[in-house]
């Protein structure tokens, strides 16, 4: 079954380049300029794999009609041969360009196979593509005179600098079929998804809708609370705050959801935020770290963590922000936030679960 899970820090930090070629775009050739050979330095492969592991924080992407799409097809071919990889990556970065409208940049456009680790240490092949801006690098000489010392500057053509900044676009492509997705990708200047050609040139739409997303976050980190009430019962501070965990873990996140309308989501504050405790004792400032690394764990199972999107508030509905119970006696209580906001409060007396409710108002709803 495939993963819903991004790249765990563990596949990330066993990336392995294995081929990498890259082909210089320019803007008034209409052609790429094809090399057909790159010696990459350890250092340089450091680098890339880093760029590439930054991926894992991206959108996911499914191709459009995977059997037909030209692009996976050239993908999954790529690593059977090194002379069919010179010609397969000619290919794709030629596409590439052909799908490019508006203002473009000269620069490197960048194919590569790498792999990394799965979940039972076999090896997974994957695809980078990598769109890096060119820039205009000076390079100086220093002179000792009987004046000082001076320097000589020339501009170096053909270049294009070694910095994350540089790289304007990133697509990860799964050719194992290990993932639910095939594609993660990442542009620069998009704070969520990635321009109308690119996606057009990966032949490809998204995995999941902001809105999906925003639901599937909520959603997961309510499942994470009730698996985890014992953990959550072992810190007094947050004993004192709540006596229902899964409630209170839920209004938090949508807390955090409806205070950052608008803004790129952060898993990393997401749950920081609902862990957000004051005046923790040491003991329970390594409990709530215990806690939100397994958080972090799950949302990366679950293809929440990394994914790059902008919640949408308007998606938590009230039957979704609603807890909802019933007693053995099939009495049903509901309420939206941490119980103890709306005068709820559950307690456990005798093995028998205890619920008082202290309000100034029983309205009756019959009619």
């Amino acid at each position: 079954m495939s993963k819903e899970s991004t790249l765990t820090q563990s596949q990330k930090d066993s990336i392995q380049i294995e081929k990498f070629i890259f082909h210089i775009i320019t803007v008034d050739n209409e052609e790429p300029t094809y090399l057909d050979e790159v010696t990459l330095t350890n250092e340089q492969k450091v680098f890339f794999k880093n760029r590439i592991a930054e991926v894992a924080e991206g959108t996911q992407y499914k191709f459009v009609d995977k059997a037909h799409n030209i692009l996976a097809g050239l993908c999954t071919n790529l690593a059977s041969s090194e002379q069919n990889f010179i010609d397969k990556s000619k290919t794709i970065c030629n596409d590439f360009k052909s799908h490019h409208s508006g203002n473009m940049t000269d620069g490197a456009f960048i194919i590569a196979t790498f792999k990394m680790l799965n979940t039972d240490d076999s090896n997974i092949s994957l695809i980078a593509l990598i769109k890096m801006d060119q820039k205009k690098v000076l390079e100086y000489e220093l002179e000792v005179t009987e004046d000082g010392r001076k320097a000589k500057m020339r501009e170096i053509a053909d270049s294009f600098i070694e910095s994350k900044e540089a790289v304007q676009k990133v697509a990860i492509i799964d050719v194992s079929n290990v993932f639910a997705w095939d594609i993660l990708a990442k542009e620069r200047k998009k704070s969520e998804g990635i321009a109308d050609y690119f996606k057009n040139f990966l032949n490809a739409q998204m995995k999941d809708t902001p809105s999906s997303l925003t639901k599937k976050t909520v959603s997961e980190v309510t499942k994470w609370a009730k698996l985890h009430t014992d953990l959550l019962k072992d810190i007094p501070e947050l004993e004192e705050r709540t006596s229902d965990y899964a409630s209170y873990v839920k209004s938090r996140a949508i807390g955090f959801i409806n205070a950052n309308d608008g803004v790129t989501f952060n898993a990393e504050n997401f749950i920081t935020h609902i862990f957000n405790l004051e005046q923790l004792t040491d003991d329970s400032k390594e409990k709530v770290e215990l806690l939100h690394n397994n958080m972090k764990e799950h949302l990366t199972t679950t293809g929440v963590y990394g994914q790059v999107f902008i919640p949408r508030p308007s998606a938590i509905t009230k039957t979704i922000a609603r807890t909802k119970k019933r007693t053995e006696e099939g009495v049903v209580i509901e309420w939206q936030g941490n119980p103890e906001d709306k005068g709820i409060k559950i307690d456990v007396v005798n093995g028998k679960k205890r619920i008082t409710i202290l309000t100034s108002l029983l309205e009756d709803l019959e009619k």
